[in-house]
C-alpha cells in the first residue's frame, strides 16, 4: 500500500506553492495597523507577525486534523469498543496538531479556536459524544496554558459526510523575546539532529493505517501481538510539545525545530538552508508500526514518508546544546535521541541504518 493512493502531495504541493505566490501581494497590508508579516516564515509551519515598536511578536497557524476521527466514529459505534470516551484523544489530537506547528517558529500558544463542520446537525444530537471532543480540547488546553474562548459548527449538507465531522483550529502565540523567531537562518554544518519521540501515529498518514486497519477480519477490533488493540493505538493522542519546546528555548538554544507530520521524516529538511541532514541513529520502531508495515505490505521507505516512525519532533541545534535539550525532554517526560547531524551538500534526508534518501 502508498499513502499516495489516498492524499497525493504531488498534486497538493504545488497548490500550497501556488498559495504563496498568489498572496504575496498582500503580505504588505498588516502595514496600516503598524505590523508585518515576516516574510521568512512563508513556508514554515506557522507564521509570525512582527509588531516594530513592541519588544515581541505573534505566531499563528491554522490546521486540520484530517481522518484520525473517522476511527473513533468506528469504534464508538461497536459494541466491543468504550463508546464515545475514544473522541476525547481526538480533541487532543485536533489541538496538538495547530498548536504543535506554532511552536515550531517559537511561539507560544495562548490561544486556539476549533471548527467542528458537520455535514448534518444531528451528528450534534449525541452530546456526550460532543462533550468528549471538548473535553479532550480542555484536557490539552490545561497542558499548554492556553484559552479556547471561541469555536465555530457549521453544517456543510452535502460537502461534509453526514455520518462524521471534519475538525479543525487556529493558535495564535506569542514570540518574546524577538530573538526566540525560529527559521533555519542559524542553521550551520555540525548542527546535531535531535529526535523527540511520539506517543504513536499522531494525526498523519491516517488514510494509509485506516486502509490497513479495514483489510484485517477483525478491522480496528485486532489484537497485535502484544493483545493491544489496534484501533484503540492508533487512537492514543498526539504528544503536546510545547512546554517542553518552550523550556528548551528558554534554557539552550535551537536552530530549527520540524514537527514530523505530513511527508513523515522528509520533514526533517523543511528548512530553506541547502544542506544534507546525515541520520546514523534510528530508534526501534514500535509494535504499532511494525504491524501497519506488515499487514499492509508498506515498503520501509514509504513507512518512514508517510508516519513517524516514533520520532514526533526534531529539534536541530549547535552540539554545545546537547546534553540540555536531551535533560529538558527527560524533564517533560518524552525521550530524546541524537538521530545525526547537519552537514555539508545537496539538500537531502539521508537515513543511513535504513539506506533511505529523501529529496
Amino acid at each position: 500500500m502508498k499513502y499516495s493512493d489516498f492524499v497525493d502531495y504531488e498534486l497538493l504541493d504545488p497548490v500550497k506553492r501556488a498559495a504563496i505566490e498568489t498572496f504575496s501581494g498582500t503580505l504588505e497590508k498588516p502595514e496600516r495597523l503598524g505590523m508585518r508579516i515576516i516574510p521568512e516564515t512563508l513556508g514554515e509551519p506557522a507564521i509570525a507577525i512582527d509588531f516594530p515598536s513592541q519588544d515581541f511578536m505573534l505566531g499563528f497557524n491554522v490546521e486540520g486534523l484530517g481522518t484520525k476521527n473517522m476511527i473513533a466514529d468506528s469504534m464508538s459505534k461497536d459494541p466491543r469498543g468504550k463508546g464515545v470516551k475514544y473522541y476525547e484523544s481526538i480533541g487532543v489530537d485536533c489541538l496538538a496538531m495547530s498548536t504543535n506547528d506554532l511552536a515550531a517558529i517559537g511561539a507560544d500558544a495562548f490561544v486556539y479556536g476549533d471548527i467542528l463542520s458537520s455535514g448534518d446537525s444531528s451528528w450534534f444530537s449525541d452530546l456526550e459524544k460532543s462533550k468528549a471532543i471538548l473535553h479532550g480540547f480542555r484536557q490539552a488546553a490545561e497542558e499548554i496554558g492556553l484559552a479556547v474562548p471561541c469555536g465555530e459548527t457549521p453544517t456543510l449538507k452535502g460537502i461534509v459526510n453526514e455520518s462524521t465531522v471534519d475538525m479543525a483550529g487556529a493558535s495564535i502565540g506569542l514570540i518574546k523575546p524577538k530573538q526566540r523567531l525560529l527559521f533555519g537562518k542559524d542553521l550551520a554544518e555540525g548542527d546535531i539532529i535531535v529526535g523527540l519521540e511520539s506517543s504513536g501515529i499522531h494525526s498523519n498518514g491516517l488514510s494509509l493505517a485506516r486502509k490497513v486497519a479495514e483489510s484485517l477480519p477483525q478491522g480496528y477490533f485486532t489484537e497485535m501481538p502484544s493483545g493491544k488493540v489496534l484501533g484503540e493505538e492508533l487512537l492514543l493522542p498526539t504528544t503536546l510539545y510545547t512546554r517542553c519546546l518552550m523550556e528548551m528555548l528558554d534554557k539552550s538554544k535551537a536552530h530549527y525545530l520540524s514537527p514530523i507530520t505530513g511527508h513523515g521524516w522528509k520533514k526533517i529538511m523543511r528548512a530553506k538552508k541547502p544542506f544534507s541532514y546525515k541520520i546514523d541513529f534510528v530508534p526501534p520502531v514500535s509494535e504499532l508500526f511494525k504491524f501497519l508495515v506488515e499487514k499492509g505490505q508498506v515498503s520501509e521507505k514509504e513507512a518512514y514518508f508517510t508516519w513517524n516512525m516514533g520520532i514526533g519532533y526534531v529539534v536541530i541545534a549547535p552540539r554545545a546544546s546537547r546534553d540540555k535539550l536531551l535533560s529538558i525532554s527527560e524533564k517533560h517526560g518524552i525521550k530524546a535521541f541524537e538521530l545525526g547531524s547537519v552537514r555539508e551538500g545537496p539538500r537531502r534526508v539521508e537515513i543511513k541504518p535504513k539506506d533511505l534518501v529523501f529529496e
